[in-house]
C-alpha cells in the first residue's frame, strides 16, 4: 500500500486551469504570537500529512477510479480526502482574517502579506505577518474619580455605576485577580474572560441577575506611543434588580422527578407526591425516599436565608453527580413577586432528581493485557447504587482469566487466575475519634473499603493474595484527585515452585521476594489529569504515589514483645532476624514513583504522546528485598517494547544461563516513552515510538553484576528501542500490535551495546507485543 500510494499523482483529481494548495506557510517576526493559533485563522489549508509530508488520506482518494457510484471507488472516497484547490478569495479572506487577529492581540498596526507560487499543478501559499509594536495597557481605571479629564463624555458617564455602588467596590476590591494589569499586551480574549470573571465574582456576593452584558471597557490611545488607557466599566442598568442581592428563600428538593410522567399526565403523578420538611428543607418524593436526605443535603450548599452564589451552585451540582444516584438532575431558581422595595431580593431553589436504578448485573468477556501477556477473561459483576439507603455503592466481581506467557526464550506457557473483589464506597469521611466537617464540605470526600481474593497457578509456582484496604478519595480541583489508604494489607502464599524455576534463580535476594509474606500499607495518590474526552485537544497527566509498608507492624510486634525468629541462607548460615504477623513474614519497604504524560494533539490526524516514569522502593528492617509484586519491571507492551516483559536488566545484568521463566526486577526504575500516533483510515491507526529507559537495583544484598544502581555509570546503562505499531479503535476497545527492534541493549559489552552498529538485521530481532489500549 505504501509504495501504490506513493506511486499515485497527488493531481489525479484536479482539473483543468485548478491547482492542489499544497502548502500553506504562515511566518511571522515576532515570535511570541504562536503559529499555530496564527494558522487557525487561515480559511484554506492543504490536505492533511501524516509523518509531517505523506498526504496518505489524498492518496487513498486519488487511487479511485472515475466511476463515483462504484462500491469499491465510493468507500475509497469516503475513507480518504478529496485534493484541495486553491482559490484566490479564500486567501483574500485569510488576509483579512488573520489581521483582525492580530488587532485583537495588540498588534493594531500589523501588516500581512501574501504570496503565492504556481508550479505543476500546484499551489504554495505564503502569508508574511509584520507585527509591529504591540499596545500595552499604560493605566487600568477601575473608578470614576480616577480617571482623566475628559475620558468619559458626558453621556458615558452618566450611563455608569457610581464609585459608591457596592458592585462597584466589589471590582475594584478584587482587581489583583485581573488578567487586566500594567504592562500586558492589549487582548480582546483576555478583556472577555475579565467580562465573565467580574460576572462570576458579582454572581458569588448574592447579583443573581447580574450578567457579562453590563461590563464594557472604554481604552484611549491618544498620542500614548503604543500604549493604552484602559476603563473596566460597569453600565448602570434599566431595571433595579439587576443590582439587588438575592437570598434563598426555600429550597425545594424532588427526589424522583421523572419528566416523562409528567408529560404523559401532570395531575396524576403531582396527586401521588409526599412531602416532608427536614432541616428546614422540602422533600417532595413518591412513596418513599429511597436516599436518605441527610446524605442529599450533604451534597447542596444551598440554604435558606443565606445569599444566592453561584459558586454554591456549581459545586452542588458536582456533589450530587458524585454521589452516582441520579441520571439527571437539574437546580432551577423562580424569583419571587412582592419584593422589589425591600433590600433583598428572594428565590426559591428547586432541585430535581431523577434517580437510576439502584441494582445492576452485567456479563462481561473480554480480552487481556498484562504488560504484553494476552489472555481472555470473563467477569460478573453486580452493583448496588444505594446499598443502605445512603447512597453506598457497593461492587461484587467474580472473575476468571487465562493468559499465554512470553518467556525469555520466546517459549510459551499458560497461566490461570480465579478471583473475587468486592468493593463499598460510601459518600462520607468515615475518621475516627476526629470530627473533619470542615474537610468533608470542602472536598466531599467519600471513603472506600474493599476485600478481595485471587489464586494465579503457573507452571512455576502457585500464589494466592488476598487484600484488605480502607481509605479515602476525594477532589481538590476539577482535574485533582486524591486516594488516601490509611490501611491496605496484603497476604502472599507461594506455594508448589517448581525446580526448573527455583534453579533458574541464582540469586538468593530474588528467592526471598518469592517467599510467604505480608504487606500492611500506607499509601498516598494524587492525580491530575486536564483532559477533556469531548473535545480533542492538548493534555496533562501526572500522577505522583508514596507508600510505606510494614512498620505498623514491626511496632506492634515490639510493643507486645513478640521473638525474632532467624533466618538462615541456603547453606544454613544466619542470614537474620526477623518479625512475622500470624505467623508469616512482613514485609518493610518506602515506595515512591511519579509519572508524566503529555499529549500533544497536532490536528485530527496527528498525535504526539510523551511519557517519563521514574519510581523507587527502598526495602529495609523486617524483609530486606522488595516483594516480587511490588518490585518494578521493565520491557512488555506498556513499557520498553523491544524487551519481552521483564526480560530487560536490571542495569547491566546479564546472566548465560538465562532464565526459563522471566523473573527481571529491581528497586528502582526510569523510563520514558516518545509515540507519534497517526490516523489511516477506518478504525485504523499507525504508530511509530522510541522507549528508553531500565531498573536498577538499590538493596546491597542484591549481588547480580552489574545490577545495582551507580551514579557514574547508571547513564550507560539506558536501554534503547524503536518500532512502528498498528492500532484498531473500535470507541469501545482498542486492540494494538506494535513491534519493538533494540537500538542500545546494556546487558551487552560496553563497545557492542549499539546494536545498529554491530549487527546485520534480522526479522527475528523485532518484537512482537500484542496490547489492548494504549500503552499510555
Amino acid at each position: 500500500m505504501v509504495f501504490i500510494l506513493g506511486a499515485c499523482s497527488t493531481t489525479k483529481y484536479v482539473g483543468e486551469g485548478e491547482y492542489l494548495l499544497s502548502k500553506v506557510i504562515v511566518d511571522s517576526d515576532d515570535k511570541s504570537i504562536a503559529t499555530n493559533e496564527l494558522k487557525r485563522n487561515v480559511k484554506q489549508t492543504s490536505n492533511l500529512k501524516i509523518l509531517g509530508f505523506w498526504k496518505f488520506h489524498l492518496g487513498l482518494y486519488d487511487l479511485s477510479g472515475k466511476d463515483k457510484e462504484k462500491g469499491f471507488n465510493k468507500w475509497l472516497r469516503r475513507i480518504g480526502e478529496e485534493p484541495v484547490i486553491y482559490e484566490d478569495f479564500q486567501t483574500k479572506r485569510s488576509l483579512q482574517q488573520l489581521e483582525i487577529y492580530l488587532q485583537k492581540k495588540g498588534y493594531f498596526n500589523a501588516e500581512v502579506r501574501d504570496s503565492v507560487s504556481f508550479k505543476r499543478k500546484k499551489a504554495k501559499v505564503y502569508y508574511f505577518v509584520n507585527s509591529k509594536e504591540p499596545y500595552r495597557y499604560q493605566n487600568v481605571y477601575r473608578e470614576i474619580n480616577e480617571l482623566p479629564y475628559n475620558f468619559l463624555s458626558p453621556f458615558q458617564e452618566k450611563g455608569e455605576m457610581s464609585d459608591s455602588s457596592l458592585v462597584r467596590h466589589y471590582v475594584i476590591a478584587d482587581k489583583i485577580n485581573s488578567d487586566v494589569q500594567l504592562g500586558e499586551k492589549v487582548d480582546a480574549d483576555v478583556l472577555t474572560k475579565e467580562r465573565v470573571r467580574i460576572s462570576k465574582l458579582l454572581k458569588n456576593q448574592g447579583y443573581f441577575n447580574f450578567s457579562r452584558e453590563y461590563v464594557h471597557f472604554v481604552m484611549d490611545s491618544t498620542n500614548k506611543d503604543h500604549k493604552m488607557d484602559v476603563f473596566v466599566g460597569l453600565k448602570t442598568p434599566d431595571e433595579s434588580n439587576i443590582i439587588k442581592k438575592y437570598r434563598i428563600n426555600q429550597v425545594s428538593i424532588f427526589t424522583e422527578y421523572d419528566p416523562k410522567l409528567i408529560m404523559l399526565n401532570d395531575k396524576k403523578y403531582f396527586k401521588a407526591l409526599d412531602t416532608i420538611q427536614y432541616e428546614g428543607v422540602e422533600f417532595i418524593y413518591r412513596e418513599k425516599i429511597k436516599v436518605k436526605p441527610d446524605v442529599i443535603l450533604s451534597s447542596i450548599l444551598i440554604r435558606q436565608g443565606e445569599l444566592y452564589n453561584l459558586k454554591s451552585v456549581e459545586q452542588t451540582y458536582s456533589r450530587l453527580q458524585s454521589l452516582g444516584q441520579f441520571k439527571f438532575l437539574n437546580v432551577k431558581f423562580e424569583e419571587l413577586a412582592g419584593f422589589d422595595e425591600d433590600e433583598f431580593g428572594s428565590l426559591n431553589c428547586i432541585i430535581q432528581l431523577t434517580p437510576h436504578e439502584q441494582q445492576s448485573y452485567s456479563v462481561e468477556l473480554e480480552g487481556t493485557n498484562s504488560s504484553g501477556n494476552i489472555g481472555f477473561a470473563g467477569n460478573l459483576n453486580y452493583q448496588h447504587k444505594n446499598l443502605f439507603g445512603g447512597a453506598e455503592i457497593f461492587d461484587l466481581q467474580f472473575s476468571t482469566a487465562k493468559e499465554t506467557l512470553k518467556s525469555s526464550q520466546q517459549t510459551d506457557f499458560s497461566s490461570s487466575e480465579y478471583g473475587i473483589e468486592s468493593k463499598l464506597s460510601i459518600p462520607k469521611f468515615l475518621l475516627p475519634l476526629l470530627n473533619a466537617e470542615k474537610f468533608r464540605k470542602s472536598f466531599n470526600p467519600k471513603t472506600v473499603f474493599s476485600l478481595s481474593y485471587n489464586y494465579q497457578e503457573r507452571p512455576d509456582y502457585t500464589r494466592t493474595i488476598a487484600d484488605a484496604s480502607f481509605g479515602y478519595v476525594w477532589k481538590s480541583s476539577k482535574f485533582l484527585q486524591h486516594t488516601l489508604n490509611l490501611v491496605e494489607l496484603n497476604f502472599v502464599d507461594v506455594k508448589n515452585l517448581s525446580d526448573d524455576f527455583l534453579e533458574s534463580i541464582d540469586n538468593l535476594y530474588i528467592k526471598n521476594s518469592f517467599t510467604d509474606h505480608v504487606i500492611s500499607t500506607s499509601r498516598y495518590s494524587l492525580t491530575y489529569n486536564d483532559q477533556n474526552i469531548n473535545r480533542p485537544g492538548n493534555y496533562n497527566y501526572l500522577r505522583f504515589n508514596i507508600e510505606s509498608a510494614g512498620n505498623s507492624l514491626k511496632a506492634i510486634s515490639q510493643l507486645i514483645g513478640s521473638s525474632e525468629k532467624i533466618d538462615y541462607d541456603d547453606s544454613g548460615s544466619v542470614e537474620g532476624k526477623y518479625y512475622d504477623f500470624i505467623g508469616i513474614r512482613f514485609a518493610q519497604y518506602l515506595k515512591s514513583d511519579i509519572e508524566y504524560r503529555f499529549n500533544h494533539h497536532i490536528n485530527k490526524a496527528n498525535t504526539m504522546v510523551y511519557r517519563v516514569f521514574l519510581g523507587a522502593g527502598l526495602p529495609y528492617g523486617n524483609l530486606e528485598v522488595l516483594p516480587f509484586e511490588k518490585s518494578y519491571f521493565s520491557g512488555g507492551a506498556n513499557g520498553i517494547r523491544a524487551w519481552q516483559v521483564r526480560s530487560l536488566g536490571p542495569g547491566s545484568y546479564y546472566s548465560d544461563d538465562a532464565a526459563i521463566y522471566p523473573n527481571n526486577s529491581a528497586d528502582l526504575k526510569f523510563e520514558a516513552n516518545l509515540e507519534y500516533r497517526f490516523k489511516l483510515f477506518w478504525a485504523l491507526e499507525g504508530a511509530l515510538f522510541v522507549d528508553a529507559g531500565n531498573i536498577w537495583a538499590i538493596s546491597k544484598k542484591d549481588d547480580r553484576v552489574g545490577a545495582d544502581f551507580e551514579f557514574d555509570r547508571f547513564y550507560k546503562e539506558i536501554a534503547l528501542g524503536t518500532g512502528f505499531g498498528t492500532r484498531v479503535d473500535l470507541n469501545f476497545i482498542l486492540f494494538r500490535i506494535d513491534l519493538g527492534l533494540k537500538l542500545r541493549d546494556p546487558a551487552l559489552s560496553s563497545s557492542d551495546r549499539w546494536i545498529i552498529a554491530h549487527r546485520p538485521f534480522k526479522l527475528s530481532q523485532l518484537t512482537f507485543n500484542i496490547g489492548i489500549g494504549y500503552p499510555f
